[in-house]
């Protein structure tokens, strides 16, 4: 009885993932199980959980969820949503002692996923596989937690900003590694696909312009390579007041005069249109 009763509850515990790049979203066992309508602070608390992968005191999540209460009424909530959490997704969190987090078996059988922090493994895991890498970059759908607030949580709030702009950095420093690693293996339609991702993410990268205006000029587009460089000069100057680099306008040069090489070695970023500007 007691290992049909262990057989049971295993089947109650969903596979869970996160999609936290864009507005946030919970997916259970691949999509195929509805979603449990959840409170919004039980979905912040998730969120954390999920952005973090780490055990959390219980005073640390009341600092974060109901620091406008009283320290027991803030626990007291956070006993309801922990409630409603295990109610809804049972077998997930642990919630024994002063430590709230996911439950040890859920994460060592790989239960427990999300975009973020898949993110964070492709930009610093050297082992990292470039297809895991390329996914990892293409699951984003726009700036970490999109549209999600928390009124009156001012810490969560910082929490949410610190990470967005955290977030951002690594999606940019990403798409450029698989960009250059693209154009290292002649790989065009693949450098530029993530170098369109790039301007997608900060419209003024002097280095993603330059590298799509040299492969369109190798393609023979030429004309497609003289108005990237004029929507570059646009965008520097819209967000700086500036206009491209030295190097940026060679380049522009040796397009207009149908003189570029064939394969032409671009600097790493420098100056202030290297620094990452977040929208």
């Amino acid at each position: 009885m007691a290992a049909r009763h262990e057989t049971e509850h295993e089947k109650d515990v969903h596979d869970v993932r996160g999609l936290l790049l864009g507005p946030p979203r919970l997916l259970l066992d691949g999509g195929c199980t509805p979603c449990p309508a959840l409170g919004l602070k039980e979905r912040a608390l998730l969120w954390w959980l999920l952005t973090e992968r780490r055990p959390a005191g219980r005073s640390e999540l009341v600092r974060l969820l109901w620091a406008d209460l009283p320290e027991e009424a803030g626990r007291a909530n956070l006993r309801v949503a922990l409630s409603h959490l295990r109610h809804h997704l049972p077998g997930l969190l642990t919630t024994e002692g002063q430590e709230v987090g996911f439950a040890e078996a859920v994460v060592v059988a790989g239960g427990i996923a999300a975009d973020v922090q898949e993110l964070h493994r492709a930009t610093h895991d050297p082992q990292c596989p470039p297809a895991r890498q390329r996914s990892a970059a293409d699951a984003w759908r726009g700036e970490f937690l999109a549209g999600f607030t928390l009124p009156g949580c001012d810490e969560y709030g910082q929490w949410i900003e610190t990470t967005r702009r955290r977030v951002a950095m690594q999606a940019v420093a990403l798409r450029r590694t698989l960009m250059h690693a693209a154009e290292d293996r002649l790989q065009s339609d693949e450098a530029m696909h993530h170098a369109r991702a790039l301007l997608d993410l900060d419209e003024a990268d002097e280095m993603a312009h330059m590298v799509l205006m040299r492969l369109l000029a190798q393609a023979g587009e030429r004309s497609a390579a003289l108005r990237q460089y004029e929507a570059c000069c646009s965008a520097l100057a819209e967000q700086f007041g500036a206009r491209p680099s030295a190097r940026c306008y060679a380049l522009y040069v040796r397009i207009h005069a149908d003189t570029l090489p064939v394969r032409m070695d671009l600097p790493v970023p420098s100056g202030p249109t290297a620094a990452l500007r977040v929208h």
